[in-house]
């Protein structure tokens, strides 16, 4: 009984040509799922907000190094798949790195056109926005040198497509 007003509501709207209003898609997106993300090297997406603390601040997600790392790349792939127009996010570089870091944000692969190149202090947090209007996936990554010696803890925190 309780089934025969919704199907009549939906046979009244397909006889008269009506249909239900198509989803839309989000105007903000963060990049919480393993569909968004890709590790190209070195990191991990991640919810556990004790990983992405960094004393000032705790990130409610990111993408972080699972282990210590040095002369070695830290770099991932985001996938807005086109449909967002930019990304914004939180870089930070462990206090105790002996240089400036690099970021690179580079449109569909990693020898890709720069977006952006940010450089970050040691213990440096630098928020980002990066325009991304029809990229399919944008590579963001630094590389640890042998100056820079061990590097803790790198974080991209939560990292957010927009519309």
């Amino acid at each position: 009984m309780r089934w025969i007003l919704p199907m009549t509501i939906c046979l009244t709207m397909a006889s008269l040509g009506l249909q239900a209003a198509p989803k839309k898609a989000p105007t903000v997106l963060p990049v919480k799922a393993r569909t968004q993300y890709a590790d190209y090297y070195g990191t991990m997406l991640t919810l556990d907000r004790k990983v992405l603390n960094i004393g000032s601040r705790t990130f409610g997600w990111g993408i972080t190094n699972e282990k210590p790392l040095e002369m070695a790349y830290f770099a991932a792939y985001l996938k807005p798949k086109g449909k967002f127009s930019r990304l914004k996010a939180t870089l930070y570089a462990d206090p105790d790195i002996k240089a400036e870091l690099q970021f690179q944000i580079r449109a569909e692969k990693y020898n890709g056109v720069v977006l952006s190149s940010e450089t970050l202090s040691p213990g440096e947090t630098k928020e980002i926005e990066v325009e991304i209007p029809g990229i399919q996936q944008v590579y963001i990554g630094t590389e640890l040198k042998t100056n820079h010696d061990k590097a803790r803890r790198i974080i991209i925190g939560e990292p957010t497509f927009l519309k």
